[in-house]
């Protein structure tokens, strides 16, 4: 499942990396991006009655409308952490704007999904997670990182909290009803064969094999998740404003 979120480009869990030798070289910003692209993804979004102060909407459900301004303000924020000397390529930039785009749309059907699911977060499920991060670092280095990035730890636990939602939709959509059968695990060590007879394959019999189902059950979320998410956004009536957003476009290129 983790590989559904990876096309994400948010992490609730920054590199296992102290932060010295983060700070130690270019790795740095990578660090702060990361943050930083969580903190994006915090934006308020506003309720279906919210125009907020009246902004023009750039995406909208049935419930839920994230506006320009919240856009260029989330976008801006990731922005900032990968800013250095260099001069970004505008293609690169209108690709990870696009990016964005879509990934705050799929984060508002996937919340919109979980609350028709009755899918809730115990707290103490959000505090094991915290607790499970944090252990992989230094004493204070992981609030020390998050204070470094501007970034108040409450925001980011929020963040998490939102991203364990999802990931439990996700689970529970995709994830569980995922059947394999003999033949599917038949047909994946053909498929594979050269993998399974190289001399550094060391793995006992129950070791492969669950490598092997896993493996399978990866496949076959990821290749069901694009239909899934086309459905939900028509069922929960996704609507993005391409006209405004090509007015954006061509406003920064200015």
């Amino acid at each position: 499942m983790g590989t559904i979120f990876r096309r994400f480009a948010i992490s609730y869990r920054p590199a296992k990396t102290s932060l010295k030798s983060c700070r130690a070289s270019a790795a740095a910003r990578v660090c702060r991006a990361a943050c930083f692209v969580i903190l994006a993804l915090s934006t308020g979004c506003s309720g279906p009655d919210d125009s907020s102060h009246g902004e023009a909407v750039l995406i909208r459900t049935d419930r839920q409308t994230v506006t320009r301004a919240q856009f260029d303000r989330a976008f801006e924020a990731a922005r900032i952490a990968y800013s250095d000397d260099r001069s970004v390529d505008p293609e690169t930039l209108a690709n990870a704007r696009l990016r964005l785009l879509d990934q705050m749309t799929e984060e508002l059907v996937i919340d919109r999904r979980a609350a028709e699911l009755g899918i809730v977060l115990e707290e103490t499920e959000l505090e094991a997670a915290v607790h499970e991060i944090k252990k992989d670092y230094p004493e204070d280095e992981f609030e020390q990182m998050l204070l470094e990035s501007a970034i108040p730890f409450s925001l980011w636990k929020d963040r998490l909290r939102a991203r364990l939602v999802m990931e439990k939709v996700v689970d529970r959509e995709l994830v569980q009803p995922v059947e394999i059968t003999t033949q599917d695990i038949q047909a994946y060590i053909e498929a594979h064969e050269a993998d399974f007879a190289a001399p550094e394959q060391k793995s006992t019999d129950t070791d492969l094999n669950r490598h092997i189902v896993e493996r399978i059950r990866r496949e076959k979320v990821e290749a069901a998740y694009p239909q899934w998410m086309n459905g939900l956004r028509k069922k929960y009536a996704v609507e993005i404003n391409w006209e405004l957003w090509e007015q954006s476009q061509g406003t920064r290129e200015k």
